[in-house]
């Protein structure tokens, strides 16, 4: 139970995300890295190590960040912890036979003009992947997991090997040996406490330990090498200590084991190395005068040893014949200004190579074109805007000449949607569409499962789309208390509780007393009423792009998109006017909307556009969470509903702001159907 609450947590699907986000980021490191390299080939080898490391820390930074930004934008609700993905999966996986026949997801298309066709398939490419993918991340975190094992194992086998080495068989050399050896370390300046012993078990010098430092030479080297060689082994050694190289080393050895599945850690992580040997090289030509030739040699006898001895050295290991051997022997020889340190060439290097670290991390950290939609972005003062989305009512409204089936991949489309935008948006039934009060209709209580089953929080409406201003208290009471039974019962299936009301209309009665009373009685059944600050007359656009849509009028589908989305631009200026105006800041939005074709078929700008402006979308308990929803309010007495903004500014007696109107064409669409309505009444 405990695994399959795991398997399920969002946890590891940011995990899987954050595998998936590290192939591309690594990739892009190791190329960057390479240019760099080829960049600073001239430059000294201090330089290049430096540059090479960087690549090492940014390719473990950049999936850490990534995870702990995932983590913190994460939309996991409550609902979404009870309604877990396991159960999302057995729902699907149900074959329930309805009377109607679905329209399958895969072929559900949003009305575009034929031009868009090709955006819209790779649109649909993209967030069918995103949407599917949280199903496969429990699957690639158990194998990144046992991966990581089995790489540890074997780190963990390296470091018992070198404890072996530490403690068996070992022994210090002669007293005139010893003495060398304490020159040689005040003479490269080591700070440390350094121990020399001569070993019976290994077949190639190396240095163990950070804190208590030792350098391990084969006896047989101690035999067979001249003292010059020699000595100019156990100063590279000696270099690697004062570098620090072997803490270094065991860090190198730890991104290894995270990131064991990507090639680019690995060829990264050999650059490092090879550099280091490099850089180690170097310094010892410089430290020991006309040591080139000598210590040439002895890196050749070095090898030759180890190859006859056939012993490989451990990962977490710095040794004198690490590296490529061949082209350190060959820098050696041929380098003929590595005998004198150019101190200016490697400053100037170092300063370069800091200027290019530093302008591609501005670059990656601070580009504002094009960001993905999902990356919530903040405000120029560091704050993030809050949004929470309602939809009223669930399931949406019938309108085209095959009902069930277009409800249905209206319902799939939209869900779609708010889950590539991270949006945990709630829905509110209306409890008449699902139900005549005894029996379920089972296509479009599938709809309601099909979004309860996503994850997405569940609440109630009326049972009928009644005005509360019209209606007398009790049957209003009662409109209510039918409509909470039905979803219930759907909510039931899957034990999550009711927790939200939405008001039809957005009224909330006629008289203070009615409003008082029905509010009482929602908090007695552990309900809470939804305080809408967003609201809109997106309805109207909606009902005129439906129009369209049953005339397969697709010039007028796209003209109704394009009037929309600068309306509801015009309406998010509004509404953050009266929250800088009230309040002094950007309090948490409650946005209200319908579940309808219009709202998929835009749903990319829409959201993006909040996006752009620095919103975070939270669930509706986070945003009413505010302060600024305890403000007092004044009630409507008109059969109107109106947004809480205007209601807290009624109460304080102040003139409500002018807010955009409709669009002259799509309200005489929704005037005309009025219109014919009351006249066959």
């Amino acid at each position: 139970m405990i695994l399959e609450s795991l398997a399920n947590s969002q946890l590891i699907e940011n995990l899987g995300w954050t595998l998936l986000h590290s192939v591309w980021q690594i990739a892009f490191v190791a190329l960057w890295l390479f240019s760099a390299l080829r960049v600073f080939a001239k430059s000294s080898t201090n330089a290049r190590y430096t540059v090479s490391l960087f690549a090492l820390v940014l390719a473990l930074v950049l999936p850490t960040v990534t995870f702990i930004w995932l983590s913190q934008n994460s939309p996991e609700t409550k609902q979404n912890i009870v309604a877990s993905n396991a159960e999302t999966t057995d729902a699907l996986n149900e074959k329930i036979q309805l009377q109607e026949n679905f329209l399958p997801l895969k072929n559900v298309k949003s009305a575009k003009p034929d031009s868009e066709k090709f955006f819209v398939s790779v649109e649909n490419l993209q967030n069918g992947f995103v949407q599917n993918f949280s199903a496969f991340s429990p699957i690639l975190v158990g194998f990144w997991f046992l991966g990581i094992l089995f790489s540890a194992l074997r780190l963990f086998g390296g470091i018992w090997q070198l404890h072996i080495y530490r403690t068996r068989e070992n022994s210090e050399p002669n007293q005139d040996w010893q003495a060398k050896f304490s020159g040689l370390c005040e003479r490269l300046k080591i700070k440390q406490t350094v121990k020399l012993l001569q070993s019976k078990i290994v077949k190639t010098p190396m240095v163990i330990g950070w804190l208590k430092p030792i350098i391990l030479v084969p006896t047989s080297v101690f035999l067979c090498m001249n003292q010059k060689e020699l000595e100019t082994i156990i100063a590279h050694e000696l270099l690697h200590i004062r570098r620090y190289d072997y803490l270094i080393n065991f860090a190198q050895s730890f991104v290894e084991v995270l990131f064991f599945y990507h090639p680019a850690v690995w060829w990264i992580s050999t650059q490092i190395r090879h550099e280091r040997e490099c850089a180690c090289d170097d310094a010892v030509v410089r430290t020991l005068e006309n040591s080139q030739i000598v210590y040439a040699n002895a890196l050749a006898n070095l090898e030759e040893f180890r190859l006859v001895a056939k012993q490989t050295t451990s990962p977490v290991l710095v040794a004198a014949n690490g590296g490529k051997l061949m082209k350190r022997i060959q820098r050696i020889i041929n380098n003929k200004n590595t005998k004198r340190s150019n101190l200016q060439n490697s400053l100037w290097s170092a300063s370069l190579a800091c200027a290019l670290i530093l302008a591609f991390m501005v670059a990656l950290f601070s580009t504002t074109n094009e960001v993905p939609v999902n990356a919530q972005s903040k405000l120029s003062d560091g704050k993030t805007r809050k949004m929470a989305v309602g939809f009223v009512s669930i399931p949406p409204t019938d309108r085209m000449e095959n009902p069930p089936k277009d409800a249905d991949a209206t319902m799939r489309l939209l869900i779609e949607k708010l889950k590539a935008h991270r949006v945990p948006a709630i829905g509110f039934v209306q409890g008449g569409m699902v139900s005549d009060g005894e029996k379920m209709y089972p296509v479009r209580t599938e709809i309601v499962r099909t979004w309860r089953d996503a994850g997405f929080e569940i609440g109630i409406g009326g049972y009928k789309h009644i005005w509360f201003h019209d209606t007398p208290f009790d049957e209003y009471v009662a409109n209510t208390e039918k409509n909470e039974i039905i979803t219930k019962k759907i909510l039931a299936e899957k034990n999550l509780p009711l927790r939200y009301f939405s008001y039809p209309f957005l009224n909330n009665g006629k008289t203070a007393e009615d409003k008082n009373r029905f509010e009482n009685w929602l908090n007695d059944r552990g309900l809470r009423s939804v305080k809408y600050t967003f609201d809109n007359q997106e309805w109207m656009y909606s009902f005129a792009y439906d129009m369209a849509r049953l005339d397969n009028d697709i010039n007028t589908m796209k003209e109704i998109r394009a009037e929309y989305l600068d309306y509801m631009t015009k309406m998010t200026d509004h509404f953050e006017a009266y929250s800088q105006d009230m309040f002094g800041r950007d309090i948490a939005q409650t946005l209200v909307l319908t579940p309808s074709r219009l709202i998929t078929d835009t749903a990319d700008e829409f959201f993006g556009m909040l996006h752009k402006r620095g919103y975070k979308f939270v669930p509706m308990d986070e945003a009413q969470s505010d302060e600024a929803y305890q403000t007092k309010e004044a009630l409507v007495d008109s059969k109107s509903g109106i947004s809480w903004f205007e209601r807290w500014q009624m109460a304080q007696g102040k003139k409500l702001r002018d807010e955009p109107r409709v669009s002259r064409a799509v309200y005489e669409t929704w005037n005309a159907s009025e219109t014919k309505k009351r006249l066959t009444q």
